[in-house]
């Protein structure tokens, strides 16, 4: 018995150590990247799944305060039925970029198992002939190893075509849903958006309102300017402050009817048609009240008065204006003479007043003709 054991011992010191390689080798674990429950173990595909499924179902917030701020030029009774749709592509698409990710972590590991079976083929063929006893010994070993090598790359390449299915199942859904959604984005683009500029400077009202064409327009638009006085004041705004200090709850209200009464305003983006109608209306009735002496005049407005009583009530206005202006006129043409002549080296005689005098004055009774006529 000793001498079997001394024999065996023989052997065991003939036989090489093995290389470091193959002593480290790094262990292998089929479910390294895959996402883990509380308890620290794998999920398997259907609970990937579903985790997924009810992160994006908990995730939509068909109405939040952000996607509503994001778009608030929408028309108010669309932008609950555009956001849920426009919140549901973000989250679709988030989705397929971590499944993408997933994707990809598994095919660095299939990569790395692939790898370090090449490492084992490498390993084994380079061993030495002192170590065919030994290899011969440890050959089931390395034959189970090579097994759950295999067995890992079956499981992963099955997994990897679960998440390709899945990844091909939301990119329809998402198709599915912008299909859904085109109606949706037609009108929007279909809505008139808001001139640059003011009211009455910029832009006329009812020509951008595209009720400025005909009869029956110009009728449309007249019905819609009186019942704007109705609305105003059933809203409860009061018309002696500026629009600027009303409520955006009392303007939602006046928009809300308005649109109502006239299904017409629809069409025009963020209701900035009945904006302008409204705030029109508003300041014509306040600078009626400033003229009957009803309503004080704003304190900024003070100068306007001020400049208004240092006019010569009983001179025309056409005259002085027009007097001003000549005047101004032979200014510039009198300082332009005596540059060029001084430029030329003449010398300048300001003997010409009197001559100036008269064609200012002749300048203002041609001034007084044209306002006559």
């Amino acid at each position: 018995m000793s001498g079997k054991n001394s024999k065996n011992q023989n052997m065991k010191s003939a036989v090489a150590p093995r290389p470091a390689g193959g002593a480290a080798r790094k262990k292998i674990t089929q479910n390294e990247n895959r996402p883990k429950d509380a308890s620290n173990a794998p999920l398997s595909t259907a609970a990937m799944l579903e985790a997924i499924n009810k992160r994006i179902e908990g995730h939509i917030d068909p109405y939040s305060d952000e996607m509503e701020a994001k778009y608030a030029h929408i028309d108010g009774d669309k932008t609950q039925t555009v956001v849920f749709l426009k919140q549901s592509h973000e989250l679709a698409d988030r989705t397929i970029l971590e499944q993408e990710i997933a994707n990809e972590a598994l095919r660095k590991e299939l990569a790395e198992l692939k790898a370090q079976v090449a490492l084992n083929d490498r390993t084994n063929q380079g061993a030495s002939a002192r170590k065919k006893t030994s290899e011969v010994r440890e050959q089931p070993t390395e034959a189970d190893e090579h097994a759950t090598v295999s067995e890992a790359q079956r499981e992963l390449a099955e997994e990897l075509a679960k998440v390709k299915a899945a990844n091909v199942a939301l990119k329809k859904k998402v198709a599915s849903l912008r299909n859904n959604n085109n109606g949706d984005d037609q009108v929007i683009e279909d809505l008139i958006p808001r001139p640059a500029g003011s009211a009455g400077n910029n832009f006329n009202i009812q020509n951008e309102m595209g009720l400025g064409r005909g009869a029956e327009d110009r009728l449309q638009y007249l019905a819609i300017m009186r019942n704007m006085r109705d609305l105003v004041l059933q809203a409860g705004i009061n018309w002696e402050q500026p629009w600027a200090k009303t409520s955006a709850a009392q303007k939602e209200k006046l928009f809300a009817v308005a649109r109502k009464r006239h299904p017409i305003l629809e069409r025009y983006q963020n209701d900035w048609a009945t904006e302008e109608l409204a705030k029109q209306y508003i300041k014509n009735k306040r600078r009626h009240g400033y003229r009957k002496g009803f309503l004080d005049c704003p304190s900024q407005y003070a100068y306007l008065k001020a400049n208004s009583a240092k006019r010569d009530p009983s001179a025309p206005r056409g005259r002085r204006v027009a007097a001003a202006r000549n005047a101004k006129i032979l200014g510039k043409k009198k300082a332009a003479a005596k540059k060029n002549t001084k430029g030329k080296g003449k010398q300048v005689v300001d003997d010409d007043d009197d001559e100036d005098e008269e064609d200012v004055e002749m300048a203002g009774q041609s001034g007084e003709e044209d306002q006559e006529l």
